[in-house]
């Protein structure tokens, strides 16, 4: 139940389709950034025994994952509207007796950017090439100035040509205050598309998450894929999943999600862009997840730590921490809420 005072302004007429229809047809978009809802198209790994009957049935009906990375125009309309609706949409009231305070909007202590304000700070940001300045622009995380210049400044040929942005207005995910902006780029093979996540500093200055906005991974997706590294905090998008083997075959004990991010797809043989996560039943992990996915969305941005299990396939990992239920990490992890 959202009592009254405390849901914030919703602009509820800037959506983003205008915008995004002038992309023209895209044949594949790389880097779908929003949590899309409908049929989810995804690959699961087959156990190295082969498939048995069942499994081999199953198989033939699913899509692989990266279809999800290989969306028409219209995928990114839905997407990114989604995203827009699904920061705002109230709960069912059904839901309300098991809705925490959690569920509650915060008040903003601050103002929120006006859409002008918001647009003209991420346009600055991504355009700006001084170390000197990247503070007053970004919010860094774990990153150096001098990494947020080298990032921008390979925009070009990663990314495109910055072309437009489209405001998707404010959200509040597990106590920040969030505005969106979706950065749209051209002059490559397709468009390609970014979040661009702005936040208030303890003094009321907004800036754009860097890591967010670069779906950083730390230790980067190369080491842990080819083995330099077992731990590793990502930012994926993730769905529900029913694979079990090796070390995670016992379906009592785990749960399974399919993980995957177009950094970490990008490193992976054709066909294998889906990697695995497992939580422990009952941990405050599972119930951290259980927690993201009680909407109605199939596929959701979350920030995790994950971990390679000995005897695991190459692809399968455990979840060991729920950092944030988005790809924003707050002062507290998300699963310590659950402990």
């Amino acid at each position: 139940m959202e009592p009254a005072n405390i849901q914030r302004d919703v602009q509820a007429d800037h959506t983003p389709t205008e915008n995004v229809l002038k992309l023209g047809k895209v044949t594949r978009m790389r880097s779908p950034e929003a949590s899309m809802g409908g049929s989810m198209f995804r690959r699961r790994m087959v156990p190295v025994d082969g498939l048995s009957a069942t499994a081999a049935a199953r198989h033939s009906m699913i899509v692989t994952w990266s279809l999800i990375l290989s969306l028409t125009t219209l995928l990114v309309i839905g997407g990114f509207m989604m995203f827009w609706l699904r920061s705002h949409k109230r709960p069912h009231p059904a839901a309300d007796a098991t809705r925490s305070e959690m569920d509650v909007r915060i008040v903003s202590k601050f103002v929120s950017p006006t859409e002008d304000v918001a647009l003209d700070l991420v346009k600055r940001a991504l355009a700006n090439r001084d170390p000197a300045k990247v503070a007053t622009f970004f919010r860094l995380g774990g990153a150096t100035p001098a990494e947020v210049v080298e990032f921008l400044a390979e925009t070009p040929a990663r990314d495109g040509c910055f072309d437009h942005s489209v405001w998707l207005t404010s959200m509040d995910v597990d106590g920040l205050l969030l505005e969106g902006v979706l950065t749209v780029y051209s002059g490559k093979d397709e468009p390609t598309a970014r979040l661009a996540f702005l936040t208030p500093d303890d003094a009321g200055v907004w800036k754009m998450d860097f890591d967010a906005f670069a779906r950083t991974s730390r230790p980067p997706w190369k080491d842990l894929l080819e083995g330099r590294a077992d731990v590793a905090q990502v930012r994926v998008f993730v769905v529900k999943d029913t694979y079990f083997n090796g070390p995670f075959k016992d379906e009592s004990r785990w749960i399974c999600f399919g993980i995957g991010s177009p950094e970490a797809s990008a490193l992976l043989p054709d066909g294998q862009d889906l990697l695995c996560g497992y939580c422990r039943v009952d941990s405050p992990q599972a119930k951290a997840m259980e927690r993201i996915f009680s909407d109605d969305e199939k596929i959701h941005r979350v920030t995790l730590e994950i971990r390679r299990t000995a005897g695991a396939e190459s692809r399968q990992f455990e979840i060991t921490r729920v950092m944030a239920e988005d790809w924003v990490l707050s002062a507290t992890a998300f699963d310590a809420k659950f402990d």
